[in-house]
């Protein structure tokens, strides 16, 4: 038997894991009643770095000694668990409510079910005859199930959040990168890294996600005004053309049904918008009911058939929408695009009331 590690040099080795697990903890504790952010898959990270600091210890403590070899075997496979689990938190954090699907667990259970094995096989790992590890042919398992959540990750980030702001995603995605650099690490020169680099991939994550969603209408989950003049303005080198949109007949819906009923009306034109928008044309709602398209490196065809099939949309739910839109003129500001829209909207609504037989135009 072999001296016992020193546990004050176990503990130094995870200080910054610790460290950030007790500050994160205290957040999302505080934070336990917010509506905006999705806390339950944060906890999962959390928990599995919290516990990885206590394995990681024990696992190097039952290292010492062959007599704990089944301790230090089941340790190990509760590492290589809670690892890729960690990973998971943080990738059911980034998915839609639609996309968390019981199906993102099937890797977890194929790589617990692999690393089961080295109760009674060295397929997954096993140790010499000087109690030294070794890593069997299937002990990649863990870093490919890893790999594979931070691709999902990547790409949920950059197919979800694309009309956030560029750098906000630039620096999710270096988070991504630092975890799959720290996996790298560890399968090569073993260690925690991983455990830190999820860490602070959650806590980015948790302030990005918060910024975000203070950019959402809370009605429609299209962004809000702030987030329409702080795109027109971050991208208005891209911008090609501008639609404002304004709903019909909303006054008439509240004064009927409530305003829960004008909110369901708007959340539906929301969806309708949300439906025909993609990377280059971005849906706001700015106001009561006014919404409006940003369009990026957009031709005149292109912005007038994605018009076309949110009216044919919004018609098709039973509610109506005025619509009118510019295209960018050379030297022109984002501003002065906006008040060209404005008036040609003004112009189809006013058009749409006569047609209706209203003198004045009704919300």
């Amino acid at each position: 038997m072999t001296e016992m590690p020193d546990f004050g040099e176990l503990l130094s080795q995870h200080y910054t894991t610790l460290v950030l697990v007790i500050i994160f903890g205290i957040k999302l504790y505080i934070q336990r009643s917010s509506k905006t952010v999705d806390l339950r898959y944060f906890w999962v990270t959390e928990i599995c770095c919290a516990l990885l600091v206590p394995q990681d210890m024990i696992e190097s403590v039952t290292a010492m000694d062959p007599r704990l070899w089944f301790l230090r075997v089941l340790f190990s496979i509760i590492g290589y668990t809670l690892r890729p689990v960690a990973m998971l938190g943080l990738l059911l954090v980034a998915c839609p409510p639609e996309r968390r699907t019981r199906k993102l667990w099937i890797p977890i259970f194929v790589n617990v079910a692999v690393f089961l094995t080295a109760f009674f096989s060295p397929a997954a790992f096993s140790y010499n005859e000087n109690y030294g590890f070794v890593r069997g042919p299937l002990g990649y398992t863990v870093f490919v199930v890893s790999f594979l959540y931070m691709f999902l990750i990547l790409a949920t980030i950059h197919r979800r959040f694309y009309a956030g702001k560029t750098m906000e995603r630039l620096l999710m995605t270096i988070c991504a990168a630092a975890c799959f650099g720290a996996t790298v690490f560890d399968m090569i020169y073993g260690g925690h890294h991983l455990t830190e680099a999820l860490m602070i991939s959650s806590i980015f994550f948790y302030f990005f996600l918060n910024a975000h969603d203070n950019r959402l209408d809370p009605v429609t989950s299209l962004g809000n005004r702030v987030a329409f003049y702080a795109d027109i303005d971050d991208r208005k080198r891209f911008i090609t053309a501008i639609a404002s949109m304004d709903m019909n007949g909303l006054k008439a819906i509240n004064d009927a049904g409530g305003h829960a009923a004008g909110d369901k009306a708007l959340a539906e034109v929301g969806r309708c918008l949300k439906k025909v928008g993609n990377r280059n044309t971005t849906a706001y709602r700015i106001g009561g009911d006014e919404f409006a398209f940003v369009f990026l490196q957009q031709k005149q065809e292109a912005v007038e058939q994605t018009i076309a099939q949110a009216k044919e949309l919004v018609d098709k739910a039973g509610l109506s929408i005025s619509i009118g839109y510019a295209m960018m003129a050379e030297g022109e500001s984002a501003e002065d695009l906006l008040k060209r829209s404005d008036h040609d909207m003004y112009s189809n609504k006013a058009a749409y009331y006569r047609m209706k037989g209203h003198d004045r135009r009704a919300r």
